[in-house]
């Protein structure tokens, strides 16, 4: 080692001007540029999916850096303090209020594309790398409760009638919110009284059929979509069936404005208009095979675990018979 380092410099290294150099070539890309553009890289080499949550946290991130000043700061003076006020405004109730697991995944992220920065000779070291995940609290979301269902249906049918229908979709159909904004006119049977779920929009990328119970089914027809082409997105910006989709968190977002002024705890999400409908179901006595066709499920015992994961058990017969001392 010694003999090799010697030779180096007999031959004319001078580590004081390579230093130089590489901070000269660090010190050329602003950080909002540099990382849209890794971003845009990335993205040609993800699934679709993966490509979209990917370019969501990027978003994000940019709106940060414009709001505190870093459009023209060099990604070489971006630094480990920088990179944790950026997690902390994430978590915070003035900032993003994200769940842990998201922080999480903002932090994965950001130090991917700092590592591609520094795979390119972009920047040396990875200011997220010295920074360390946070416990996360995984618990689920939960199942609405019958008064929060009767509360959140009439303020949606008075002040946000297309979010009404996007969680009657949920209920009814158990269809996601992910599959729910790619959904469009032709996947609805109403002779039939079916939906198809197509393997392009479909968590397990598999086609397959939910039935439209009879309560939704008379929603569906007062739609009137046969004014509607095949191929025009049911969820639209056009306020009706159009050619155009929403973005990805758009219902989310617009069911949250409902829950955060309600004071409901953050695990009761749009999501748990899903979980609410299966949990009723379940109740109801219905047939568990049947639950498990309606909810896709690969097998029973898929929707067996579940039902358990949202409190649901078989147990109702037992209390009600279990005799007394």
């Amino acid at each position: 080692m010694l003999e090799e380092w010697t030779m180096k410099l007999r031959n004319g290294y001078d580590p004081f001007k390579v230093k130089k150099d590489e901070l000269e070539a660090v010190s050329l890309h602003y950080v909002p540029d540099i990382v849209q553009k890794i971003c845009e890289e990335r993205g040609e080499f993800l699934r679709e999916k993966s490509a979209s949550t990917y370019l969501s946290k990027v978003t994000v991130f940019q709106i940060w850096l414009n709001k505190n000043g870093y459009n023209k700061k060099f990604v070489a003076d971006f630094k480990k303090e920088d990179a944790e006020m950026f997690l902390r405004w994430l978590t915070d109730t003035k900032g993003r209020n994200v769940s842990h697991t998201s922080r999480n995944t903002y932090l994965h992220t950001m130090r991917s594309i700092w590592k591609t920065m520094q795979e390119k000779a972009i920047v040396i070291k990875n200011p997220w790398t010295e920074i360390a995940k946070i416990k996360e609290n995984r618990m689920g979301k939960l199942p609405l409760k019958a008064s929060m269902k009767k509360a959140l249906f009439s303020e949606f049918a008075e002040k946000d009638p297309e979010l009404w229908l996007f969680v009657q979709f949920m209920y009814y159909c158990f269809i996601r919110p992910g599959e729910l904004i790619k959904l469009k006119v032709g996947a609805i049977d109403l002779d039939d009284e079916k939906i198809l779920i197509d393997g392009d929009i479909s968590k397990n990328h598999k086609s397959e059929y939910v039935v439209i119970p009879p309560p939704f089914l008379e929603v569906l027809r007062q739609l009137n979509l046969t004014r509607y082409k095949y191929s025009n997105y049911i969820f639209s910006p056009d306020g009706c069936p159009g050619e155009l989709p929403y973005s990805k968190d758009v219902f989310n977002r617009r069911h949250k404005v409902f829950t955060d002024q309600k004071g409901y705890n953050r695990r009761y999400t749009l999501y748990s208009w899903k979980h609410t409908g299966a949990c009723d179901v379940a109740m109801s006595g219905a047939n568990l095979k049947q639950l498990q066709m309606q909810l896709r499920h690969s097998d029973l015992q898929t929707t067996d675990i579940y039902l358990q994961s949202l409190g649901i058990n078989d147990m109702g017969d037992l209390k009600a018979k279990f005799p007394s001392l």
